[in-house]
């Protein structure tokens, strides 16, 4: 059974996007993913998930530049994890 509650990973690491996805797919939500800020950057031009979990440490644009931009220009609500 799902929540109908939509969550986007955004993390350099497979392994850690795949346990989070484990966890919260187990919670009965609809996890999407990305591996790079950027690609979460476009992600959200097309859908809208009701939460994003951000890792702070990637290649490119970091998790706080992309934090700061997603609420800027998406207002969404954003949660910090380090992993």
């Amino acid at each position: 059974m799902t929540t109908g509650k939509r969550a986007l990973i955004v993390d350099d690491s497979r392994s850690a996007r795949v346990i989070l996805s484990r966890m919260l797919e187990q919670q009965g939500m609809i996890v999407d993913t990305a591996e790079s800020a950027e690609q979460a950057l476009e992600y959200l031009q097309r859908s809208r998930p009701d939460v994003i979990f951000m890792d702070h440490l990637m290649p490119g644009m970091d998790g706080f530049q992309a934090v700061q931009t997603i609420k800027a220009d998406f207002g969404i609500p954003v949660s910090h994890y380090l992993m």
